[in-house]
């Protein structure tokens, strides 16, 4: 009986250590991980916060009454109307999407030609270092269109292999209704 007892003292002992020493680890994780949580929030509202302000600040710096602005998003309209109006036809697509992608390649080239000459066009320098401007009203809404035309590509192709696939089960019905005769035919109608 005695020995029994001091087996179990022994016993709960270490054992109570070791599950001390688990749920002081757990606490730590857990006041680490809301530490973390609270960091987290505190940068994401001021990410939030500060993208709001530079998106706002650029919109009110950008002047867009001026006429090669509103040409350029007229352009940007027009090519999208036109990856819609083409939207049946490969090649058309194809041919836009080659040139979209050449107008984004010539981005870096544009902001340093707009960068030199600016004056002569714009009241006032967009073409900074970094090509903010460039990306932002002239890379931004190529790639959105170079996109369209590559999900439009996508559908035209699910749609061209659902129309094989129901051509390919139709040939498969007749191959096999003609290789079992016509025997079969009056059984069907029976």
């Amino acid at each position: 009986g005695m020995g029994d007892a001091d087996v179990s003292g022994a016993g709960a002992g270490p054992a109570s250590g070791v599950q001390e020493q688990l749920s002081a680890f757990a606490d730590a994780h857990a006041q680490m991980f809301d530490s973390a949580l609270v960091q987290f929030k505190t940068l994401y509202g001021e990410a939030r916060a500060s993208l709001y302000a530079d998106a706002m600040g650029f919109v009110h710096a950008v002047d867009l009454t001026e006429r090669w602005l509103t040409a350029l998003l007229a352009f940007h309209v027009a090519l999208f109307l036109s990856i819609v109006a083409t939207r049946h036809s490969t090649n058309a697509q194809g041919v836009l999407f080659l040139g979209i992608v050449i107008a984004i390649y010539t981005a870096e080239w544009l902001n340093g030609l707009g960068a030199a000459r600016w004056e002569s066009f714009a009241g006032q320098n967009y073409f900074d270092k970094h090509g903010v401007f460039m990306s932002v009203l002239w890379s931004a809404p190529l790639l959105g269109d170079a996109f369209l035309v590559i999900v439009l590509a996508l559908r035209s192709t699910a749609n061209l292999l659902v129309t094989v696939k129901r051509l390919e089960l139709r040939q498969n019905r007749r191959a096999a209704s003609s290789a079992a005769g016509p025997t079969n035919d009056r059984q069907k109608d029976d």
